[in-house]
């Protein structure tokens, strides 16, 4: 009797064994800080509903965190990557030791809004203007579109930090402020509400809109994880960039919204704005480190390689172009 029992726990055992020569591995999870939802974040959700991180043997964990937080718990080793590239430009400038990974969009989709008694953006002397931060990428682009302008903005406006756009929308409405930069989706609703469009941010300044950055720690400790996310992100991007309805749907359930006629306008602007190769030419990103060393008064002598590594998305990029991946 004994022997016969030991005889079937074995072949249970045997069972249970070739079973798991067979199971595929557990997926390795991947934690991704976003400030709010963009292509950067659209892709990696893309990524995982059309299985292409899956077929990287990787699971994405999107966490809603601020830019700053997000780079100190990415230097923490709490989170993996995170998709705010500007604040990542702002702080490597800074000597932090993070990169950025890939570009995603490398210019500004957002709108210079007004009050509608305010025709130009002459009109805006003397009065205040909304931003996120003294050295964000709004205030940033603000101060280029007012100095294209022949308006200076240490002298001539006020610049005042409010946060996001939930937060200056409603300061627009109590005229609290005069102007801001919004979002697409923000942009949109505040001129179907009578406020006007002076600019769009895109024509004065190039600046990394989505895109991926980590530590740099992060990418020692496990390159071969990073470049498979990487070449994951870039095949949602492409399909973001491709495929209009598909991608139209996805955008209405990440950003929880009803509106098809509103998230097809974001999409028709968003999507013209996407490198699908998931970088830019060095003279490009050359410009974007001298701008930001003027807006945090940094001297020191700084190189695109000091700031980007763009070695893993060129590499999945040639990848996906060699076998003719599409999505």
């Amino acid at each position: 009797m004994r022997y016969k029992r030991i005889t079937r726990l074995s072949l249970v055992g045997l069972m249970f064994s070739l079973l798991s020569v067979d199971s595929p591995l557990a997926a390795e999870n991947v934690r991704v800080a976003y400030p709010s939802m963009g292509t950067s974040v659209f892709c990696l959700i893309i990524a995982q509903k059309e299985g292409y991180l899956k077929e990287e043997g990787l699971d994405v964990q999107l966490l809603s965190i601020r830019g700053e937080i997000a780079i100190r718990t990415t230097l923490a080793g709490e989170v993996d990557i995170f998709t705010n590239a500007g604040s990542a430009l702002a702080a490597a400038v800074r000597a932090v030791p993070v990169k950025i990974v890939t570009i995603f969009q490398d210019k500004p989709s957002w709108d210079l809004i007004a009050q509608p008694d305010i025709k130009s953006i002459a009109q805006l002397r003397g009065k205040t203007i909304g931003v996120m931060s003294p050295e964000g990428s709004l205030a940033v682009v603000a101060r280029e579109i007012l100095r294209k302008n022949g308006i200076d903005p240490a002298k001539d406006v006020n610049l005042v930090v409010m946060g996001g756009d939930e937060v200056r929308f409603p300061a627009l409405q109590t005229k609290s402020i005069q102007a801001t930069l919004f979002s697409s989706a923000m942009s949109i609703k505040a001129q179907r509400d009578g406020f006007i469009k002076l600019a769009n941010a895109g024509d004065y300044a190039n600046l990394i809109e989505g895109g991926l950055a980590t530590s740099a720690d992060k990418i020692k400790q496990n390159p071969d994880k990073m470049f498979r996310l990487i070449r994951a992100g870039l095949k949602g991007i492409n399909f973001f960039a491709s495929k209009r309805e598909p991608a139209i749907k996805y955008m209405l359930d990440a950003l929880r919204m009803s509106d098809r006629e509103l998230v097809s306008s974001i999409y028709d602007i968003q999507s013209k704005l996407i490198l699908r190769e998931g970088f830019s030419d060095d003279k490009t990103l050359q410009s974007m480190i001298e701008s930001m060393k003027r807006t945090t008064k940094v001297q020191r002598d700084i190189k695109v390689g000091d700031i980007f590594d763009l070695s893993f998305v060129k590499k999945a990029n040639e990848e996906l172009k060699t076998s003719g991946w599409k999505p």
